[in-house]
């Protein structure tokens, strides 16, 4: 076996670990050995991109990516083809059909206000892959992008362009930053490797970016890194007194935002100046492992956050950039501490968002939830939670 680069091997546990806390990514890991498989329902595509996604009126379409744990590649397990299912305005399964395209695994969405039209979705837990797909809000229709010579990694950015990261093709070849859109390839030493699913904040002539640090103080702690794009050199900016990890939020123009795991947001300027302001909503929280935030304005966006070991010690916040940056808690109306949630993505054309809730008592029930911009629910279906769920068209 060739032993893996230090890098790789940080990325990989990384991963994981954000997988066993069950809040990396917008997607849930819930199948079981016994649920029928995938190839027992009639497969109506092979390819996502060639099918349009347009529910009637009240209904509620669930879609389910290829099992993660399946191996294309070898082939020693077959992989199974991702689920479709379409709900009615009860949650009723009206059917579920197969979409055999080896592409499509489990999902995990970027959105930002740049491009509200499309959601953009790489493969996250691990998996790496030479493509990521976007899903047109308005069409409702997939598009699938080849980025040739690379295995991203993520897809999560903010900024006029998109940018994925990527592992080394090669184990010679260092993590990459690339803009999609010009192919402009940014190598990234070992010690400012990217938080993963943190996102990349494309900023004026400069990326953005927090990066994990190291296990050998020698070669650097975790920081918040700003990367030229004209020169493709990096330098690191940390406070005065290093916090475990620090979480890129949000950026514009020449501004970046930033928060740490000991309850500071820092708001970031490309000459590497900034201001802090510390918040006790952010105390003690679990930045390793956080579901991405959705912008619901320009300035304006909601997150949930993880605060313990457990996947229920979550806490909604909002989250304020400009001039008066802060990020404050709130308590949607559905909201029931102890319970399960992930925010899966906004849609800014209808102004609503979409939760599934898994009830944590003894019920053991599921629900996906529909609310307004300002969280009020405007939908509660039953789901089959046991299946998880990636994305949701309704």
């Amino acid at each position: 076996m060739i032993l893996l680069q230090s890098w790789k091997k940080r990325l990989i546990y990384g991963t994981a670990g954000l997988a066993a806390a069950g809040c990396a990514s917008a997607f849930y890991i819930g199948a079981h050995p016994e649920e029928p498989k995938a190839s027992s329902y009639p497969i109506i595509s092979k390819d996502v991109t060639t099918m349009t996604f347009k529910p009637n009126d009240g209904q509620v379409i669930l879609l389910y990516g290829s099992d993660i744990n399946r191996s294309k590649e070898t082939q020693d397990d077959p992989q199974e083809p991702a689920l479709m299912t379409t709900l009615s305005k009860t949650g009723t399964a009206l059917k579920t059909e197969a979409i055999a395209d080896p592409d499509l695994y489990r999902m995990a969405f970027s959105q930002k206000g740049t491009d509200p039209r499309n959601i953009y979705i790489h493969h996250p837990d691990g998996i790496e892959a030479d493509h990521f797909f976007t899903y047109d809000l308005k069409r409702g229709t997939f598009k699938k992008h080849e980025v040739p010579n690379t295995a991203i990694t993520s897809i999560a950015h903010y900024g006029k362009d998109a940018w994925v990261t990527s592992n080394a093709a090669k184990l010679s070849e260092n993590i990459q930053l690339i803009n999609v859109r010009t192919d402009k390839r940014y190598p990234i030493e070992d010690r400012l490797m990217p938080v993963v699913d943190s996102p990349i904040l494309e900023l004026d002539q400069t990326i953005a970016y927090a990066n994990n640090g190291t296990e050998d103080d020698q070669e650097g702690a975790a920081g918040m890194v700003l990367l030229d794009q004209r020169t493709g050199k990096s330098r690191v900016i940390r406070k005065d007194v290093a916090p475990y990890a620090y979480t890129a939020l949000y950026g514009a123009k020449d501004t970046a935002y930033f928060a740490t795991t000991d309850g500071m947001m820092i708001k970031l300027k490309t000459d590497g100046t900034m201001q802090q302001k510390s918040f006790s909503v952010l105390d003690d929280v679990n930045y390793w492992a956080t579901e991405p935030m959705r912008m619901i304005n320009k300035q304006t966006g909601y997150q949930i956050i993880n605060t313990g070991e457990n996947d229920t010690d979550q806490r909604f916040v909002k989250w304020t950039f400009g001039q008066a940056f802060r990020v404050e808690p709130v308590r949607p109306d559905f909201w029931k501490p102890g319970n399960y949630y992930r925010y899966l993505y906004r849609n800014p054309y209808k102004k609503t968002s979409y939760f599934t809730e898994t009830d944590m008592s003894s019920s053991g029930e599921y629900r996906l939830i529909v609310t307004d911009d300002q969280l009020k629910t405007l939908r509660t279906i039953p789901i089959d939670g046991e299946k998880g769920v990636d994305f949701v068209i309704d």
